[in-house]
């Protein structure tokens, strides 16, 4: 791994927070040699120029962006977004690419050069439903590696003693969640519920992966008392959202995720059909 413009500190919690990543989870060790991560101060003007070569994949957020190269040894890059990381946060977005690429490597592997998918072969290969997984376990082993090494920032460099980290009073960002359902609520169709369902989902998989760290059953109101199950229920049915977000849970790496993807497929169409009830009445 190479890093361009981070200090010695800065790439000291790096190193670290690459250490909280499992091996297990996401096989990272024949890839970090060939990327190379770099913090910019013009990201958008840098992303736009990779773009032609290297289209956006569903994964981008404002905070990095992943360069991923299908071939067997080609070289990745990470674009880290200086103006949008303040102190440690930089941990939390390149770990989340580095996930990204971890699990894209696989899929790529398995099933070929995901730039070249076609609209029917995403679906017969569960694209979609990746991308929803690999989200959710960044985000999971993201909070993870953020947690660990603000607490070594606080703390210093040995571990607990008795093993076990202890948090302060944790908040989760179910603002956005929020706001997607009400975008789901507002839809006058089944057309436009059905264009603003995907991005629900999407704030729905970050969401419970967020909350993934913290416990390992799939009880959201238990840890969240913000969670918004009433009006989940009225959008896509709330045991539907349990479902998806245990199946998630299940997923703990990529082996995994291919058993259960199926499990992931139902439980988003059968979020559709709890929508689709609104217009047929």
């Amino acid at each position: 791994m190479e890093l361009c413009n981070f200090s010695s500190e800065e790439t000291q919690h790096l190193n670290r927070a690459i250490r909280f990543i499992g091996g297990r989870e996401v096989d990272l060790q024949p890839l970090l040699a060939r990327t190379l991560i770099v913090k910019t101060e013009h990201f958008i003007e840098d992303c736009k120029a990779l773009t032609a070569y290297y289209p956006e994949l569903g994964l981008e957020d404002g905070a990095a962006r992943l360069v991923f190269n299908v071939g067997p040894d080609g070289q990745h890059k990470i674009l880290v977004n200086k103006t949008a990381v303040i102190d440690l946060s930089y941990i939390h977005a390149l770990a989340t690419q580095l996930v990204h690429l971890g699990n894209l490597n696989s899929y790529n592997s398995e099933y070929g050069n995901i730039y070249r998918l076609s609209a029917d072969q995403a679906i017969a290969d569960f694209y979609y439903e990746f991308l929803l997984w690999t989200r959710f376990q960044a985000m999971k082993i993201a909070t993870r590696a953020h947690a660990l090494v603000s607490w070594h920032a606080v703390n210093g460099e040995a571990p607990p003693v008795d093993g076990c980290y202890q948090f302060a009073q944790v908040s989760f960002a179910v603002a956005p969640l929020n706001a997607a359902l009400e975008q789901l609520a507002g839809a006058d169709t089944m057309a436009v519920w059905r264009e603003a369902f995907w991005s629900f989902l999407e704030e729905l998989t970050g969401y419970v992966g967020q909350l993934a760290f913290y416990q390992h059953s799939a009880n959201p109101g238990e840890l969240d008392e913000q969670f918004p199950a009433e009006h989940i229920e009225r959008e896509i049915g709330l045991e539907n959202c349990l479902l998806f977000y245990a199946a998630l849970q299940a997923a703990s790496d990529y082996p995994a995720w291919k058993e259960m993807r199926a499990n992931l497929r139902r439980t988003v169409v059968a979020m559709q059909e709890h929508g689709k009830q609104r217009f047929s009445d």
